[in-house]
């Protein structure tokens, strides 16, 4: 639907506990959010479906509500996916401009540099989802981030893939198109969160992206400017919540709000517990009531302990995420501008100070970025939107680059915005 010089668009991100709608109204600087729905979701498991009717039913009544808050309806969208298994891998192209004089560099020879790149070998039952840039090489002369325009003999281009499981991959689509929804593009959540909370120096000098959602922890290195690494571990913040309910024997959305309340800090700290507002009144009772699964009485637990269960969980997934980075050999210098936590379980009281004792460098909150979003910015200024949000930056960033999901090359930004909103944005009557 055009609106003058606008656009609308649609996101969803399907997440192990919540799917998550975003409506908003684009053009080329600004996100205006106009429609958030919120559901809850109970079939994804660490990132994968695994009840489609459930998701299905999940993401219907998100968009329903994003719609009835827009005042429009949806019929296409964007959409995220994450999971174990999405792997990252490297790849290389090349191309000879010319074999006797100097060549002025085109977008075709980008696209066919690029196209060498994307012949990585995968099996059989994957598919690229994203292959980005890392640097051009013009006759030797590296670290160029775009060519164009440049003379030369040789281009080549150093690129990142990124591959996910077709089976997984084709549930998603299937639950949006079950919802009655056109898919028009599945993408990873580490590179939409990426989109909404990182700031372009940071991708500059290097940082790490630690998006924690209920299920899953999507990572993402940048540095200078460009996709180094991604990865997916299988943990997420539902564990902990698990652990509440098994240790103190509460029902799950109570152990849910006490995670929420208190977090990591035990009483005995005092001076961090203050720093991080968990214990904001000096006089507190060192007791928390809580209620007994399946029945009406109340137990008091020391609050120290609900910190008991909560540290493991937060030591074993900063000890996966320092496994994940040995394992690929990357050093501190390539995150030297530090870790940036998003999703909903960094909301948990305390986990950036862990981070950052744990892995000694620069650790802070990321939340959707307010530069750009405008509208009902209140609404997804948190973590826990950082995914959605992100896939709409991404839509933005990607369409003035000429992204093929957007028209191809001869259309501009809003040409191809435009003709993708006629297609699935219309009108509520």
């Amino acid at each position: 639907m055009e609106q003058g010089e606008s656009s609308i668009i649609a996101a969803v991100d399907i997440g192990t506990t919540k799917v998550c709608t975003v409506i908003a109204e684009i053009n080329s600087e600004e996100i205006n959010i106009m429609g958030v729905g919120w559901h809850e979701n109970a079939g994804v498991s660490k990132g994968a479906i695994n009840n489609i009717a459930a998701t299905t039913d999940a993401i219907r009544k998100s968009v329903s509500k994003a719609e009835e808050m827009a005042k429009v309806r949806v019929e296409g969208v964007l959409t995220s996916v994450s999971g174990k298994h999405i792997m990252g891998i490297k790849g290389h192209g090349e191309t000879t401009l010319s074999h006797t004089k100097q060549k002025m560099i085109e977008e075709s020879d980008k696209d066919r540099a690029m196209e060498g790149a994307t012949s990585v070998r995968i099996s059989q039952d994957r598919e690229i989802m994203h292959i980005l840039p890392i640097q051009y090489i013009v006759d030797g002369q590296d670290e160029i981030e775009d060519p164009l325009g440049m003379t030369g003999l040789k281009l080549e281009v150093d690129a990142y893939a990124v591959t996910g499981a077709i089976t997984a991959i084709e549930n998603v689509r299937k639950v949006i198109q079950n919802a009655g929804l056109s898919c028009e593009d599945v993408i990873l959540q580490g590179i939409a969160s990426s989109c909404a909370v990182l700031y372009p120096d940071e991708k500059d000098v290097g940082v790490l992206l630690i998006d924690i959602g209920g299920g899953t922890t999507d990572m993402a290195i940048y540095y200078r400017k460009a996709l180094r690494f991604v990865k997916v571990i299988p943990v997420g913040g539902v564990f902990i919540t698990n652990d509440l309910v098994q240790g103190l024997q509460t029902p799950k959305a109570t152990a849910e709000e006490i995670k929420k309340k208190y977090g990591l800090l035990e009483s005995e700290n005092p001076e961090a517990a203050a720093e991080a507002g968990v214990f904001g009144n000096p006089a507190a009772e060192e007791y928390i009531d809580v209620p007994d699964m399946g029945s009406n009485r109340v137990e008091k637990v020391e609050r120290r302990m609900i910190a008991k269960f909560i540290q493991p969980r937060v030591r074993e997934l900063i000890k996966f995420v320092e496994e994940e980075l040995k394992k690929e050999g990357i050093e501190k210098s390539m995150y030297a501008g530090g870790i940036v936590l998003t999703g909903g379980t960094s909301l948990l009281k305390g986990i950036d100070r862990a981070f950052r004792e744990e892995l000694g460098v620069r650790v802070r909150i990321g939340s959707p970025l307010k530069e750009k979003v405008v509208g009902l910015y209140d609404i997804v200024s948190t973590p826990e939107y950082a995914t959605v949000i992100g896939l709409i930056e991404y839509y933005m960033r990607e369409s003035k680059t000429n992204n093929i999901f957007l028209g191809g090359n001869e259309k501009g930004f809003m040409e191809s915005a435009i003709a993708w909103i006629k297609k699935n944005i219309v009108d509520k009557i």
